[in-house]
C-alpha cells in the first residue's frame, strides 16, 4: 500500500467530505471512484480501504480484498467492524481458520453483536461443527431477539441435521413474506417428501418480479428438485438450466481473467502426461508428526460420484474420524500446483520441507476440530483428485479411495444441484462445460496414476449400493479395519452428523437404488454432451447398462 506524501490537511478534509456526501446520497459508483483515487494517491483512510476491499471481494479478487481489509482493521484495531469485515472476506475466500481468528478479534471487542456472532456461526456451520454454530446463533438471539440471520441459521442447522420438526418450528419464527424464509420452508417440505407443497411454497417467490437474482436462481434449482420428485424430468431440467444460467451471469465477472476449472485440470493433466515418472516415485521420508492418525485416508473423485454415501458408511465405524470437504490442501496447492515451476519443485521436494507441510496440514486438521490422533482419519474432498500429487509426495503412506459413478449420472447431478459457487462449481452452471470439466478431470486422473505411486482403490458407487456387504468388506479390508454393523445404518450416521452436501436428504433415507441410472429419464436433455461422455462411459464399463432408479452422490 503506498504511503501518502505530505498533504494539505484541507485537501484531505475535502476529499473525505466528498466521499461521505457520495455515500449519504447513495451514489455508490462515485464513492467507489473517490475511494480508489484516494488509495492511488496514498491516502489510506479506513472508509476508502473498506470500499476498495469490498469491490475486490465482489469481483472474486480475494487476495487483494483480504490485504485491504487487513490494512483497514489494523488501522482501527479497536473497531470490531473492521475485523468482522476481514473475517467475512476470509470466509468467502475459503480460509476458515483465519476467518475464525478475525471473528474472535471482533467478538473480543463486541461480544454481543448479533451480526458478528452469526458470521462466526456460519463459518463453524460450514466446517460441520453444528453444536458450536448453534451455540453462537443462540447467543445472537439472546443479544437481539429479532435477529433474522440467527433464526434462519438455526432453522438451516436443524434441516442439515435432519431434525425437520425443529427446522419447521424455527421457520415459523421467521418474518412472513421473506423469500428466504419461503425458500427454507420449501426445502423442509421437500425433505419430508412433499414435492407439491414445496412447489406451492416456491410459486409466490418465483412470481415476484423484484426477487433478487441469486434468490431466483436458488428457488429455480429447488423447484427443479421438486419437479424431478413429481416425475417431470423435462420441466425439472429446464428449471435447473434456468437457475444455473442466472448464477453463471452473476459470477461471470469473477470468473473472467482467472484460470477456469476445466483449464486447470487440462493443464495439470498435460503436465503429468509429459512428466518423467522417476522423480515422483521417490517419496521423501519423514518422521511422524505427533498427533497424526494411525491411518490416513483421502476420499476423492469428482463431485456427485458417491463420496457422501461412502463417507457416511465409513463414519459409522467407531475408529473413523471423517472430515467433510474442508480446504486442508489449499495452501500446498497454491504453492506447488498452480504453476509449472511449483510442480517441478514438488517433484524434487526434500524430507524437511515435506515434513513442514505435513505439520501444517495436521495443525489445520486439529484447528478444524477433527480428532485424528490414533484413529483412521478420512479427509473427504470430492473435487480433490487434482491434489493427488500432493498426497503422493507429502503423505506417501496414505491410502486413497477414488469414487466412480456412471459419468452420465455425475454430469446430470452436477448440473441439477445447487452448490456454493467456486471455480469448480462455476463450471457446473453450463451443461457443456460440466461435461468438459468431467472429461478433463478423468483425463488428469489417468495421467496422475501413470506417474504417481499411489495406494489407491476405486470404489464404484453402483457396487456399493447394489452389493453393499461385499463392497464394504473390500473397502474395509483395503483400509485395515473390521466391518461393524453400525456402518450399514447410513441413515442413523447421517442423522447424528451435519451433512451439508446436496446428498443430505438421500443419505438420511439410507441405502436405496433410486439414483442409479437416473440419467435415462433425462437422456433427451443430455443428448448434446453424450459424445463427450461416451469415452468415459465405455472406459469405466457403463456402456449398455440398464440401471434404473438413487443413492446419494
Amino acid at each position: 500500500m503506498p504511503v501518502e506524501p505530505a498533504a494539505d490537511p484541507d485537501a484531505r478534509r475535502r476529499r473525505l467530505e466528498a466521499l461521505g456526501a457520495a455515500l449519504r446520497a447513495g451514489r455508490g459508483d462515485q464513492a467507489q471512484a473517490l475511494a480508489e483515487t484516494m488509495l492511488a494517491d496514498g491516502f489510506a483512510h479506513p472508509v476508502a480501504l473498506h470500499l476498495a476491499a469490498a469491490a475486490r471481494q465482489r469481483d472474486g479478487r480475494f487476495d487483494e480484498a483480504i490485504a485491504l481489509f487487513d490494512h483497514r482493521a489494523r488501522m482501527t484495531p479497536s473497531e470490531p467492524a473492521g475485523w468482522a469485515a476481514l473475517a467475512a472476506c476470509l470466509a468467502a475466500a475459503r480460509r476458515p481458520e483465519a476467518s475464525l481468528a478475525a471473528y474472535d478479534k471482533a467478538l473480543a471487542l463486541a461480544p454481543d453483536v448479533a451480526a458478528v456472532l452469526c458470521g462466526k456461526a456460519r463459518v463453524l456451520q460450514g466446517l460441520s461443527r453444528p453444536d458450536a454454530a448453534e451455540a453462537l446463533f443462540r447467543r445472537a438471539l439472546a443479544a437481539d431477539p429479532e435477529a433474522f440471520e440467527a433464526r434462519f441459521g438455526l432453522a438451516l442447522l436443524a434441516l442439515e441435521t435432519g431434525d425437520l420438526d425443529a427446522a419447521e418450528a424455527a421457520v415459523r419464527g421467521l418474518p412472513a413474506g421473506r423469500p428466504d424464509a419461503g425458500w427454507l420452508a420449501a426445502r423442509i417440505a421437500l425433505a419430508r417428501g412433499e414435492a407439491e407443497a414445496a412447489r406451492a411454497r416456491l410459486a409466490p417467490i418465483l412470481a415476484n418480479p423484484a426477487l433478487a437474482p441469486d434468490q431466483r436462481a436458488e428457488s429455480l434449482l429447488l423447484d427443479g428438485e421438486a419437479l424431478d420428485a413429481l416425475g417431470q424430468p423435462a420441466e425439472a431440467f429446464a428449471a435447473a438450466v434456468q437457475g444455473k444460467a442466472i448464477q453463471r451471469r452473476l459470477h461471470a465477472g469473477r470468473a473472467a481473467g482467472r484460470e477456469g476449472e476445466t483449464d486447470k485440470l487440462r493443464r495439470l493433466g498435460a503436465w503429468f502426461a509429459a512428466a518423467d515418472p522417476q522423480p515422483w516415485r521417490a517419496a521423501p521420508t519423514a518422521e511422524p508428526v505427533p498427533g497424526e492418525a494411525w491411518r490416513h485416508v483421502f476420499l476423492v473423485g469428482f463431485p456427485r460420484s458417491g463420496t457422501t454415501l461412502l463417507e457416511q458408511v465409513l463414519a459409522g465405524h467407531p475408529d473413523v474420524e471423517a472430515l467433510e470437504e474442508a480446504p486442508t490442501l489449499a495452501e500446498p496447492y497454491a504453492e506447488f500446483l498452480s504453476s509449472d515451476a511449483g510442480l517441478a519443485r514438488l517433484a524434487a521436494i526434500g524430507p524437511a520441507e515435506a515434513q513442514a507441510w505435513r505439520a501444517r496440514y495436521w495443525a489445520g486438521v486439529e484447528a478444524l476440530g477433527a480428532r485424528a490422533a490414533g484413529r483412521v482419519f478420512l479427509d473427504k474432498a470430492p473435487a480433490g483428485t487434482l491434489y493427488l500429487p500432493l498426497i503422493a509426495k507429502l503423505f506417501p503412506t496414505a491410502k486413497v479411495l477414488f469414487a466412480l459413478r456412471d459419468p452420465r449420472d455425475v454430469v446430470l447431478s452436477c448440473l441439477r444441484n445447487a452448490f456454493q459457487l467456486n471455480a469448480m462449481t462455476y463450471a457446473f452452471t453450463d451443461l457443456a462445460e460440466t461435461a468438459a470439466c468431467y472429461g478433463a478431470g478423468m483425463a488428469m486422473a489417468e495421467a496422475y496414476r501413470r506417474v504417481l505411486p499411489l495406494d489407491l482403490r476405486e470404489v464404484r458407487h453402483e457396487a456399493l449400493v447394489e452389493d453393499f456387504d461385499a463392497e464394504l468388506a473390500a473397502v474395509a479390508g483395503f483400509l485395515g479395519i473390521e466391518v461393524v454393523p453400525a456402518m450399514a445404518d447410513v441413515a442413523a450416521t447421517a442423522r447424528r452428523r451435519s451433512v451439508r452436501t446436496p446428498s443430505a436428504r438421500q443419505v438420511r433415507e439410507g441405502l436405496n437404488r433410486r439414483g442409479l441410472g437416473r440419467w435415462r429419464a433425462y437422456a433427451a436433455e443430455l443428448a448434446p454432451v453424450m459424445a463427450e461422455l461416451a469415452p468415459w462411459v465405455e472406459r469405466f464399463g457403463y456402456a449398455g447398462e440398464g440401471r434404473g432408479g438413487g443413492a446419494a452422490g
